[in-house]
C-alpha cells in the first residue's frame, strides 16, 4: 500500500464533521445517480470529493483555509487540478449545514453533457495517457514549452509548484545577502522590517545583544509582507502593523504613529520610498544597517519566456550582463516592478509579495498561453 493511500484511508476515518454531512448526501449514488468518492489521491493530492465521470472535484475549506499563505497554496491546488481536466468546486465548511443546495447546484451545472462518453464505473482517466483525457490540451506537459528563469534559489516545494504545472524553470542566486553582527544596546519600542534578510540579520546567532530587546513588553513591529511577519512572530516579536509595499507601510506609520520614534532595521542598498515618507511627515526614526547586498551577475545565452524578480537589487543583477527583452517580467511587488519599468513594459504583479504568488501569476499566464 503507498502512502497516498495510507494517508486517505487515514482522512476518511477522520472527517470533519462538514465532511461527514457532506458525504451522507453524496454517497452510494444518493445525489443524482453519480458516484462520488471521498479522501481519493490524484498526483500528489488527495481531495475531498471527486465524481471521476465528469471530472468534478469538492473541496470544503475551514477556517485554516482563511490563512493568506494557505490560500495561495489552495489556488495553486486548483490549477493545477483544472490543468489535468478537472472542475474544482470550492466551499466554506459552513455551506453544507446552512444551504447544501448552493453545493448540489453547481454539481448539477458542471455535469458533462450527454454528448460526452461516460467513463466505466469506477474508471478514471490513465495518467500521463494524453489520448484518454478528456482535456489533452490541457495536460501539463502542454506547457513544457514554456521556461522561466529564478532570480534566486526556490524551494522544494516552489519547484514542484512549477514542475506540477509543467513549466520548465532555471534557477540561481542573483544577490547574495551577508548578514551582519548587530551589537545594539539602545532600548526601543517601535522597530521597522522592510525584508526577512532584516529580521534573520536581527535574530542571527552572531546578533548577541538586540534578541535579549525583543523579549521586553511593548515592543512592537511595523513590517511589508505576510512572510516577514510571521517570521518576526515566530521570533517572538509583536506586529501591530503589515503592508503590501514600504509605501503603504510608511503611510500608515505616518498616519498613526505621528509622535513615536522608530528604528529602521534595513539593508544597504534600501530603497528610499519609506524613509522618504516617513521624513515628509517628521516621524522621527533611526536607520540600523543589518546586512549587505552583493550582486553576482551572470550571462545566459538564450531568453526566457518569463523572468521572475523578486528585488530590484535581483533587477540590477540580472541586467548588468543581459537584457529583458521579450521576456515577461514577474515581479513580487510594486517597487520591484518600478525597477523593471527601466527595462520593460512586460510586467505582471503578484497580488501578494510572496514567492508562491509570484508563481501563481506565472502559472495563470501561460495557461492563457496554450
Amino acid at each position: 500500500m503507498n502512502i497516498k493511500t495510507k494517508i486517505s484511508r487515514l482522512l476518511r476515518q477522520e472527517q470533519t464533521k462538514a465532511e461527514e454531512k457532506l458525504w451522507k448526501y453524496l454517497r452510494d449514488r444518493r445525489y443524482n445517480g453519480l458516484k462520488f468518492r471521498r479522501q481519493h489521491p490524484i498526483k500528489n493530492y488527495i481531495v475531498d470529493f471527486i465524481n471521476i465521470e465528469n471530472q468534478i472535484i469538492i473541496e470544503l475549506d475551514g477556517k485554516y483555509n482563511n490563512d493568506i499563505l494557505q490560500k495561495e497554496k489552495d489556488e495553486l491546488r486548483d490549477i493545477h487540478l483544472e490543468t489535468l481536466g478537472y472542475k474544482v468546486l470550492r466551499f466554506e465548511n459552513k455551506i453544507v449545514f446552512k444551504n447544501p443546495e448552493l453545493i448540489f447546484n453547481s454539481i448539477k451545472k458542471n455535469i458533462k453533457s450527454s454528448e460526452s462518453l461516460p467513463l466505466p464505473q469506477g474508471e478514471g482517466w490513465g495518467e500521463g495517457n494524453a489520448k484518454s483525457h478528456p482535456h489533452p490540451n490541457l495536460l501539463p506537459q502542454g506547457r513544457r514549452d514554456f521556461t522561466v528563469l529564478s532570480t534566486k534559489k526556490l524551494s522544494t516545494a516552489q519547484k514542484e509548484l512549477l514542475l506540477n504545472s509543467g513549466i520548465g524553470f532555471v534557477e540561481y542566486n542573483a544577490i547574495e545577502i551577508e548578514l551582519l553582527p548587530v551589537n545594539f544596546s539602545q532600548n526601543i519600542q517601535n522597530a521597522i522590517f522592510t525584508s526577512k534578510n532584516a529580521v534573520r540579520a536581527v535574530f542571527n546567532e552572531n546578533s548577541k545583544s538586540l534578541p535579549l530587546l525583543w523579549e521586553r513588553a511593548g515592543v512592537r513591529a511595523c513590517c511589508v509582507g505576510e512572510n516577514t511577519k510571521k517570521l518576526l512572530e515566530e521570533n517572538g516579536l509583536k506586529v501591530v502593523e503589515t503592508a503590501q509595499n514600504a509605501s503603504d507601510l510608511g503611510e500608515i506609520i505616518s498616519k498613526n504613529y505621528k509622535n513615536e520614534q522608530f528604528f529602521f532595521f534595513c539593508g544597504n542598498l534600501r530603497r528610499d520610498e519609506l524613509p522618504s515618507i516617513l521624513k515628509e511627515n517628521n516621524i522621527q526614526f533611526e536607520e540600523v544597517i543589518v546586512y549587505k547586498t552583493h550582486q553576482k551577475p551572470k550571462k545566459f545565452d538564450r531568453t526566457f519566456d518569463g523572468i521572475f524578480f523578486f528585488s530590484p537589487s535581483g533587477i540590477y543583477s540580472y541586467t548588468s550582463d543581459n537584457i529583458i527583452g521579450e521576456s515577461v517580467a514577474f515581479c513580487i511587488g510594486n517597487t520591484t516592478a518600478s525597477e523593471a519599468k527601466k527595462y520593460t513594459n512586460n510586467i505582471i504583479v503578484a497580488n501578494k509579495p510572496t514567492v508562491e504568488n509570484v508563481i501563481v501569476q506565472a502559472v495563470k499566464y501561460f495557461d492563457k498561453r496554450i
